[in-house]
């Protein structure tokens, strides 16, 4: 099998989203260390061309569904570990390299400044967006305002308590068109329900090596030697990180802990949701879904307005 066939023939979407994740102690004094690490980072990030947007995700808990009752959406205080997820989103998946290759030493940097709490990663999976229906958050006063010219629907009001939810789906080969049309019904009919904000469908077309925290060893020997001018090189392409089977990442915002843990069981138990959701997205996966729930520590939407088409 041609995987770069596969990956070439992807559509093209407006923007790619690249998640590094990294799980990490559950320590009360995260978000200081987060930002005093990550600071640098975030503004190299920003200078790069193509960066449109980022939010950072901390896990709070995860969902009970699969049978796993042990699970709950509120685990923050009982969680040894969290992942936590650097979300940015790009004009394109090379523009995102690009970061890397250019500033790889400040990422380099910020990993070891987080190294003592890690217990796993960074890994960072590559996505192209499939569907998108996430307006921007904004004040009250902000909304009613854009209420009046007519573009309300395309901004929701902030609540201070939003969460996500983020659903990982492995699905069956050949199964993908199913499954994405069945997931897009499902979560445009859920938005009738009390509480729930927007949602967002990702495909995983690879796997960023340099934003995974891999690069060859002749380029980390010659970057020990000489820091100057070497730079780090990644071991394997993007294209290399395909999967089959296909994996997606689904993402759906909620205006609080409360209206999500009442809202997202009724994909499974509300009749007019679960005749879509059961035979065209969980009998088109391999297995039942992986569930999190995370709250943003703190975002930029530049991603939501390029998306709604607000720039």
């Amino acid at each position: 099998m041609d995987i770069k066939k596969l990956f070439d023939a992807e559509p093209k979407s407006p923007l790619y989203v690249a998640i590094n994740r990294v799980l990490v102690k559950n320590d009360p004094n995260l978000m200081s260390m987060m930002k005093q690490a990550s600071s640098k980072m975030c503004l190299a990030t920003a200078l790069t061309p193509g960066f449109s947007g980022f939010d950072l995700l901390k896990q709070r808990g995860a969902c009970p569904m699969g049978m796993r009752w042990g699970a709950s959406t509120d685990m923050g205080e009982g969680l040894s570990h969290i992942w936590i997820d650097q979300v940015t989103y790009w004009d394109s998946w090379e523009s995102h390299e690009n970061f890397h290759e250019t500033f790889e030493d400040v990422v380099v940097d910020t990993c070891a400044r987080c190294g003592d709490v890690m217990l796993d990663g960074p890994e960072e999976p590559v996505y192209r967006i499939v569907h998108s229906d996430m307006p921007k958050l904004v004040s009250f006063n902000q909304w009613s305002k854009k209420q009046a010219q007519g573009l309300g629907d395309k901004y929701a009001v902030d609540s201070g308590s939003t969460v996500t939810v983020m659903a990982e789906h492995i699905v069956r080969p050949g199964k993908e068109a199913e499954f994405e049309a069945g997931e897009i019904e499902t979560l445009s009919k859920l938005k009738e329900t009390n509480g729930m904000i927007g949602f967002q469908i990702l495909k995983r077309i690879g796997f960023s090596c340099l934003g995974s925290g891999h690069a060859t060893v002749e380029s980390l020997m010659e970057d020990m030697k000489d820091s100057s001018g070497s730079k780090l090189k990644r071991a394997a392409e993007v294209w290399e990180g395909y999967t089959i089977p296909p994996q997606y990442l689904v993402m759906v915002e909620w205006e609080s802990l409360c209206t999500a843990q009442g809202g997202m069981p009724h994909v499974n138990v509300k009749p007019e949701l679960l005749f879509i959701h059961g035979p065209k997205v969980l009998d088109n996966c391999i297995r039942m879904p992986s569930v999190r729930i995370v709250d943003s520590m703190f975002r930029e939407q530049t991603n939501r307005e390029i998306l709604n088409g607000l720039k």
